[in-house]
């Protein structure tokens, strides 16, 4: 019973990817697809079952940052890239990414890994923690984006992180720097 209802939930992820439309990718990204180059998350994403999310839920198995991928496929909904053989499924969501697929591939990954050796912080970006004193960038790096829906700029002082559905963290900044954290990030 169990394999039966996987493998409709495998149907019915791909059924949505194959009807979403297509993304509108410059000729570079389109490449990248096409040629199947190897790219490198430039922040950490929280994967559960194949799935991420945009609205970068911290649950789940962690991708980190400067994991090797493929990216696969781009609609205007999802991105699929193999991860270590697996395909996952990031979840655009403009609705909380405020973002269209040309924009998340931006936003998630490079031809080259981040050059985590010139922040300060890079220990605990390693290792998804936020700590007092980071910078912006350092946040990002170690969490990812925060839902633009609940932080519309990255130039705000606070920003909100979300653990799954019903619980959220916040950071807050102080000239650029962590000086609280709030809730589970």
């Amino acid at each position: 019973m169990k394999r039966i209802i996987q493998a409709l939930i495998a149907l019915f992820v791909t059924l949505i990817i194959s009807g979403c439309g297509a993304a509108k990718l410059s000729p570079e990204q389109q490449s990248l697809i096409d040629s199947k180059a190897t790219l490198y998350t430039q922040v950490p994403m929280w994967e559960e079952r194949d799935r991420v999310y945009g609205t970068n839920y911290s649950r789940g198995a962690i991708i980190p940052i400067n994991s090797k991928v493929t990216l696969l496929k781009a609609t205007s909904k999802a991105l699929v890239f193999d991860y270590k053989g697996r395909k996952i499924t990031y979840f655009i969501m403009p609705q909380h990414t405020k973002a269209d697929a040309a924009t998340m591939i931006t936003r998630l990954f490079g031809k080259k890994p981040v050059k985590l050796s010139k922040y300060k912080h890079a220990k605990y970006i390693k290792q998804n923690k936020i700590v007092m004193g980071m910078t912006k960038d350092e946040v990002l790096l170690a969490r990812g984006y925060p839902p633009f829906h609940r932080t519309p700029s990255l130039k705000s002082d606070e920003w909100v992180y979300w653990y799954h559905r019903f619980s959220s963290a916040y950071v807050r900044f102080n000239k650029g720097k962590v000086v609280e954290t709030r809730g589970r990030l």
